[in-house]
């Protein structure tokens, strides 16, 4: 730190002695010129800074934020940013404009103008996206219907604040089920849809949470009437095993990102990477009547059984059935 001329001419500890021993006399004499050195700069630091606030208002300036008060200065004019997209494409004039989700080849196929007469497209869709068309046009009305409580933000005819259209919701369905049939990534279906990745994660968690909470509780039902039980186990009444009504086993969901301390208990001796297992219970037409949350996939089946609320209720049963 630099010191002032006064706190030089003070001079220091060394000038307290004399002949090799201490003076109490020169250490008072050294102290005094110390504090007086102290205060001559004290009063120089004050007068440089009130010379620089009186250049400020000179310069009609305010001490507190010379650039934000300025009267000077002209107003910044706005500045309008230009539309951006995902892809692009040039029109019959040369001139290149922001390419729309509704003139993407997947909107152009499956919602504008889908073959539905031909019956090669309906093996073709079924085989992309996982389930037959009708099943798809199904599902966006029961989305459109629950709209309000999980798709806002995707409400046909809504835009943003800048009045860009949403993207259309019957587009942003076909996104979540490619990602779940194929495993393709957001950056994929952006570039066959025109709409953002972001945009699209976004949906994708909205309808993973739909599905729990909707598409759930109106598929997975459990037999609970004899009608039910006579319609789930005539396929293995054909078979040689009456009585029957299903088939139970474990299957396992991957999960990449777990935390490191359980990772062991999410590592099976079958499988190479990290997953939670679920016990379903299934008839022979591929329906899921029951299962379970996930678990652990070091979990056996013996374990992971007693979660199973639809297997423990059957065993109570017939246990009762017999006691009697």
């Amino acid at each position: 730190m630099a010191i002032s001329k006064a706190q030089f001419e003070a001079g220091s500890l060394s000038s307290c002695f004399k002949q090799g021993e201490w003076d109490p006399g020169l250490y008072g004499e050294y102290k005094r010129k110390l504090n007086e050195a102290e205060e001559i700069a004290t009063t120089e630091a004050m007068l440089d800074h009130g010379l620089s606030l009186t250049r400020q208002f000179a310069r009609g300036l305010s001490p507190f934020s010379p650039r934000s008060f300025s009267t000077s200065a002209p107003p910044k004019k706005l500045q309008r940013r230009e539309p951006k997209g995902v892809a692009y494409y040039t029109n019959e004039e040369g001139k290149t404009s922001v390419l729309s989700p509704k003139m993407s080849s997947w909107y152009n196929m499956y919602v504008a103008h889908p073959q539905i007469n031909s019956a090669k497209f309906h093996r073709r869709f079924r085989a992309r996206f996982r389930m037959p068309y009708q099943s798809y046009e199904d599902l966006c009305d029961l989305v459109i219907e629950h709209v309000d409580e999980y798709f806002a933000r995707w409400t046909p005819g809504k835009t943003d604040a800048v009045g860009n259209p949403c993207a259309p919701i019957e587009l942003l369905v076909l996104t979540a089920l490619r990602y779940l049939g194929r495993g393709w990534t957001f950056d994929d279906l952006s570039e066959n849809t025109a709409i953002s990745e972001e945009v699209i994660r976004l949906f994708f968690h909205q309808i993973i949470k739909f599905g729990a909470e909707v598409l759930f509780e109106k598929h997975v039902n459990e037999p609970r009437t004899a009608s039910d039980l006579e319609n789930h186990s005539h396929e293995y009444l054909v078979a040689g095993f009456p009585g029957a009504i299903g088939s139970m086993d474990a299957t396992h969901i991957s999960c990449e990102r777990v935390s490191w301390k359980e990772r062991q208990s999410h590592l099976s001796h079958k499988l190479p990477y990290t997953a939670r297992s679920f016990n379903l219970t299934v008839n022979h037409r591929r329906r899921i009547l029951s299962t379970t949350t996930g678990h652990p996939a070091r979990w056996n089946d013996k374990t992971l059984i007693t979660f199973d609320d639809f297997a423990m209720d059957l065993k109570e049963d017939h246990n009762k059935e017999k006691s009697d």
